[in-house]
Order: structure tokens, then C-alpha cells, then sequence
């Protein structure tokens, strides 16, 4: 009877060893480094960026954003959606879905944050947009054009109610897999940030 008591304790003492090992390879806490959105619905490798070309905390952001993208998985795929809750917030989301439309994500991403946050500009409409692009290999008439773009207009709308969707108050916040939040501030440093990103890919 004696070895039975013992042999139930060692079995006891190893699932609990067993369990605590297993909670310790959750590095990351549902409720301090990421929320779970409830009735949204799971898309497996995706991320999604909120954020605003009027944001100093994303313009500050953004190189390690590049950074990110250029080490990502192949198959994980990557989108914007511009925070839109105010004004000059909206002009500078349009601008963006504008941007989109020209196919000119890749250059003009850090020409628009420099031009807002390093040259103390605004932007107001197509022509200080094309302002903002005019390095770029774009005409004046392509950016008025796609400003005054049907599809860009319904996209700048729907960013807003994008945002009430996923329960998000600020920016930059990411959603990982179509059901899960982090920003910088939950992760604890705009390093963790990208390990919590690639944590959560794995959900």
C-alpha cells in the first residue's frame, strides 16, 4: 500500500511539473501581451497594421515595421488600415488608400511620414498629396484622379467602422490571424512587439 501512495504522488508531481513546464512555453499572456477578439473570424497568416501617417508613434515605428516585412514568412500576408477618427486623420487615410490605388506602397510609405513629421507638413487634398508623392514617378492628374476615385472614398469610409470592429482605441496596434490585438505598449517595447507578432502567427 505504502509503494501505491508513492507511486500516486510521483505521477501527481510530474503532471503538475508537466503542466507548469507547458504554461511556461506560453511566453506571451492572453490579456497583457495581446487580446483575443471575440466574433471575429480566424485568417490564418495574417497581419494587419492600424495606424496613421499622423501618428508619431508610427512614423517612429515605421523603420522597424520595414524591418519586420523584410524577415516575415513568405505566406504571411500583410495589410494597412488608416485610422480615420478625425479630420485631418481622414484626409491622411485617404491618402493612403490613394496610395494603394497607385500601386506605390512600398516607395511612398516613408516619403508621406517624412513629409508630415519631418517637414511640419499637412495634407489637405489631391494637391498637397501630390505634394507629398512628387519624388515619386506620379502625375499630378493620377493622384487628383485616384483622390476623387470612387473605390478609394468607399475604403477611407469603411476604415472608420474597421476600427469599432476590432475594438481598437489607438494606433499603431496590429491584428494577427483575424483574431488577436497587440501594440507596443502590451508587448513592452517596439522590439517584442515583432516577437509577439510572430507568436501570434502561430495561433
Amino acid at each position: 500500500m505504502k509503494v501505491i501512495k508513492q507511486s500516486i504522488v510521483v505521477i501527481m508531481m510530474s503532471l503538475v511539473c508537466t503542466s507548469g513546464w507547458a504554461f511556461s512555453l506560453e511566453r506571451y499572456v492572453e490579456g497583457v501581451h495581446y487580446q483575443k477578439v471575440d466574433n471575429t473570424k480566424h485568417t490564418p497568416n495574417t497581419v494587419v497594421e492600424f495606424f496613421s501617417f499622423g501618428c508619431p508613434h508610427c512614423y517612429h515605428l515605421e523603420p522597424k515595421v520595414e524591418k519586420w516585412l523584410q524577415t516575415k514568412p513568405e505566406a504571411v500576408q500583410f495589410s494597412r488600415v488608416p485610422a480615420t477618427w478625425n479630420a485631418s486623420f481622414r484626409k491622411l487615410g485617404k491618402l493612403y488608400y490613394v496610395i494603394e490605388k497607385l500601386g506605390l506602397q512600398d516607395k511612398a510609405m516613408p516619403l508621406v511620414f517624412d513629409y508630415v513629421h519631418g517637414q511640419k507638413k499637412t495634407v489637405d487634398g489631391p494637391k498637397s498629396a501630390f505634394e507629398a508623392l512628387s519624388s515619386l514617378e506620379v502625375t499630378e492628374a493620377a493622384v487628383t484622379e485616384a483622390w476623387n476615385d470612387t473605390e478609394v472614398e468607399t475604403k477611407t469610409n469603411t476604415a472608420g467602422r474597421t476600427f469599432s470592429q476590432y475594438q481598437l482605441r489607438g494606433v499603431p496596434a496590429f491584428m494577427v490571424n483575424g483574431q488577436y490585438t497587440t501594440s507596443v505598449k502590451m508587448a513592452g517595447s517596439e522590439e517584442e512587439l515583432f516577437e509577439v507578432v510572430n507568436f501570434l502567427l502561430g495561433k
